[in-house]
């Protein structure tokens, strides 16, 4: 005997995608519910941390420098390369790096390899925040996907490294840690 399939239950993308398709009979509705989808659950991801983040008197970008830290052999790192990963200028990183510092989260050092550049270095003091911090991050991410069964969020992981190796090439180095989420 057949069992009756129940079908998914429709989301705000799927009549945002219904206006579009009438609209514009040309838009792909599996292309657009796909980009809109994606859109929606990283703003959701977002807001979810900044919301964690902003109990704790914490900023994102201030978060991310941690955490780059972190993950670098060390914990150490120059003041250029935290500006390239941030995507900020040298003004913007020296910046956040100043007001960490003042938090006792980072120590900067000359470089001894080029006496002109900075070499920036989570405390004691950092690594504990920033493994408080990760702590309140993995809880928000269980929140987040609590309601998915494993394989779902196997396959969806799977689905979204393929799309990012697309738009970003492949890491470089395997298990290169620079390029590691957070």
């Amino acid at each position: 005997m057949l069992v009756p399939v129940k079908p998914a239950a429709r989301d705000y993308v799927d009549q945002m995608a219904d206006y579009w398709c009438r609209e514009f009979p040309d838009v792909d509705p599996l292309v657009k519910g796909l980009s809109a989808r994606l859109r929606r659950a990283a703003h959701h991801l977002e807001r979810e941390l900044r919301r964690e983040l902003y109990a704790q008197g914490i900023d994102i970008w201030e978060f991310e420098v941690l955490l780059s830290l972190r993950r670098t052999p060390g914990h150490a790192k120059s003041a250029g390369d935290l500006s390239k990963e941030s995507q900020v200028t040298s003004g913007a990183i020296t910046n956040r790096i100043a007001r960490l510092e003042d938090r006792g989260w980072v120590r900067r050092d000359v470089s001894p390899s080029d006496r002109r550049g900075v070499v920036v270095t989570l405390t004691d003091e950092g690594l504990k925040r920033t493994d408080q911090l990760l702590a309140l991050k993995t809880g928000a991410d269980q929140r987040m996907f609590g309601g998915l069964d494993r394989r779902t969020m196997e396959r969806m992981s799977s689905d979204l490294r393929k799309l990012l190796v697309s738009l970003e090439g492949p890491a470089d180095v395997p298990g290169d840690q620079d390029n590691a989420a957070n």
